[in-house]
């Protein structure tokens, strides 16, 4: 996920807004935590001043800072720039805003702290007595409304993944521009989807995956077969025939890519085996999966077959 929460990481300021301009859930992440580092205590009347400006420090204040909007509105006032949302929806930099039965309060939404996201993870001005703090609202939404403020640019990368697209070159990458906002991805984790491929995010790591091995992955059930990403992908050695390819390691697997045999998986007993007899370079690319035989598996290469049985483990036949 992370510096600022499981699922999420901050990578550095992210890129500054205009005031009531559009503005990426990275930046608000970071303008919120502000506050919180210096504790900044609960009052409706003043402004505490940083750099992101200076902002009547009570909940209302505090996402309008967030947010970088022009002026601190008040909690009625921000139903007119935000739009409604299921809270399904719920994404970092998202609010929680109420003004009914008495409560007049919002809070901006981070993460949820359990799996079936009754319990949101909230930053918050509470009241008198309180600084601004991260805090997990145990009890659930309490009435409040899910919304998204009406100039939040959803695409713009942040965190973990922010950092990664960046060093890649950004829409110059081979990813190209971004064509969704981050999410969550199976097994806890995050990822972004681009142009070409996308970047997945286990904790605290995150890798590109793209091209055939992407397509490869999502065929056979991602992260939820595979694990996540620990390399990026790179150039795999020259086979004894010439071939050259690309590689990727997952948590649970090889993934091996040419264009003359394709994209297939070599993992467990068979890949030790194929790791420990010269990978690629001394028995080719893979050109199938594992398939059954006789009880165990096996999986054919350029220049030979690993077979591997309960009873006998591995043993590698030439072609």
């Amino acid at each position: 996920m992370a510096a600022v929460a499981a699922g999420l990481g901050l990578a550095g300021p992210a890129s500054a807004s205009t005031p009531d301009g559009s503005i990426g859930r990275g930046e608000v992440l970071d303008r919120s935590q502000s506050w919180i580092d210096s504790q900044v205590p609960y009052s409706n009347t003043g402004c505490y001043s940083n750099q992101y400006g200076c902002y009547r420090p009570d909940c209302s204040g505090f996402v309008s800072m967030a947010w970088n909007l022009s002026s601190g509105l008040t909690t009625w006032d921000l139903w007119n720039v935000t739009t409604d949302i299921a809270a399904g929806d719920l994404q970092p930099g998202d609010a929680l805003l109420r003004d009914s039965g008495g409560t007049d309060h919002v809070a901006l939404f981070v993460r949820w702290a359990d799996g079936a996201h009754t319990e949101p993870v909230v930053r918050e001005e509470i009241d008198y007595g309180y600084v601004a703090e991260e805090d997990t609202w145990t009890n659930g939404l309490r009435g409040f409304s899910p919304r998204r403020y009406n100039q939040l640019d959803d695409l713009i990368p942040y965190g973990t993944i922010g950092a990664k697209y960046a060093a890649m070159g950004g829409a110059g990458s081979v990813l190209g521009s971004p064509i969704t906002g981050e999410r969550d991805s199976s097994l806890g984790g995050r990822f972004q989807q681009f142009q070409n491929g996308i970047i997945l995010w286990h904790p605290d790591e995150a890798h590109p995956v793209y091209g055939d091995i992407l397509r490869t992955f999502w065929a056979t059930d991602a992260e939820r077969h595979w694990g996540f990403p620990t390399t990026d992908e790179a150039d795999a050695a020259q086979a004894p025939n010439g071939t050259r390819g690309r590689y990727q390691f997952f948590e649970h697997g090889l993934f091996l890519w040419s264009a003359a045999t394709g994209t297939h998986e070599v993992h467990d007993a068979i890949y030790d085996a194929f790791a420990a007899n010269g990978r690629e370079a001394a028995l080719g690319y893979p050109t199938t999966d594992e398939v059954d035989e006789n009880g165990g598996k096996a999986q054919h290469f350029q220049n030979a077959t690993i077979h591997w049985n309960p009873t006998q483990g591995t043993w590698i036949t030439t072609n």
